[in-house]
């Protein structure tokens, strides 16, 4: 498929009157619609439901395929960037990693750091930890954040930090017996309710509230909600602990779990990458520092 029908499908999506988009993407009215057809019988399913005067509607298919295609945009552009660079002083550096290990933990060492590297771009790109892979690395990333070590004879895995997981409850009454709270989890296929606390004997299997694939969702849930409780990394709450909106109560050394950076063995970015693993330390050496 073309990548100006990856932008079509795009631009639809979010606007999907045939003239506006039309002239942002500099086509007549004719072309546009000429191209979605072409699309449609390129993908065999149908996209859009025709609505006359009232436009385009998007169906599954077309919100699925956008979000495909914002990917593919991403790794595209990137890839642009990089063959445009010097490959001898390259000046763009692409991370992906989970939307709140990237917040927390790159976006500080990037506030702190970026002026010791003052023509570098840092591009990050979200990705929700149990999809971080390296394929997705290979696929247009100069490292990545993966919650299990890999090796390949081409790259080099370390650790960057370990995360430190507890129970995150509100800040009101506290309940000697778990089973009281009312539980939150933002999986249903890796629970780390169960991982942490019912394979622990800790708790019995509990009825869960809310399920929210979301880190920050969760924590603003368990910040906004009497009685409620769940269980997340250190650094997924403290932006809420800190503002004594939830409550952290630390699992202990045993609840620790580590996160690693993965990059190529030949990367051009040595420096970089060098201090982003000694940021992580500290970062890593103040999730002790909770603990005493």
């Amino acid at each position: 498929m073309e990548i100006l029908n990856l932008r079509i499908i795009q631009a639809l999506v979010e606007d999907p009157h045939l003239s506006r988009t039309a002239d942002r993407l500099h086509l007549t009215q004719s072309t546009l619609s000429k191209r979605v057809q072409s699309i449609e019988t390129e993908v065999g399913v149908p996209l859009f439901e025709r609505r006359g005067p009232r436009g385009l509607r998007a169906l599954p298919a077309a919100i699925e395929l956008a979000a495909t295609s914002e990917r593919i945009l991403q790794s595209w552009e990137s890839g642009l960037k990089k063959i445009q660079r010097s490959s001898a002083e390259p000046e763009h550096f692409v991370l992906v990693g989970p939307p709140v290990v990237l917040r927390e933990l790159v976006l500080p060492w990037w506030l702190k750091d970026a002026k010791l590297f003052p023509k570098q771009e840092l591009e990050v790109r979200t990705s929700p930890i149990s999809r971080v892979s390296l394929e997705t690395i290979q696929a247009g990333a100069d490292a990545g954040i993966l919650e299990f070590r890999e090796e390949l004879p081409s790259y080099i895995c370390k650790p960057l930090y370990q995360e430190n997981w507890g129970i995150v409850r509100h800040p009101g009454k506290a309940f000697d017996d778990l089973s009281k709270y009312r539980w939150g989890t933002y999986s249903t296929v890796e629970n780390p309710v169960d991982t942490w606390l019912v394979r622990r004997n800790l708790l019995t299997n509990p009825s869960f509230q809310i399920y929210w694939d979301d880190m920050t969702a969760l924590t603003s849930w368990v910040a906004e909600t009497p009685g409620s409780a769940t269980v997340l990394p250190w650094h997924a709450a403290r932006w809420l602990a800190k503002r004594n909106r939830v409550v952290f109560e630390s699992l202990g050394k045993e609840a620790r779990k580590p996160l690693y950076l993965a990059y190529p063995r030949n990367s051009p970015h040595k420096n970089l990458i060098s201090a982003l693993l000694e940021y992580g330390k500290q970062f890593g050496d103040s999730l002790d520092n909770l603990e005493r």
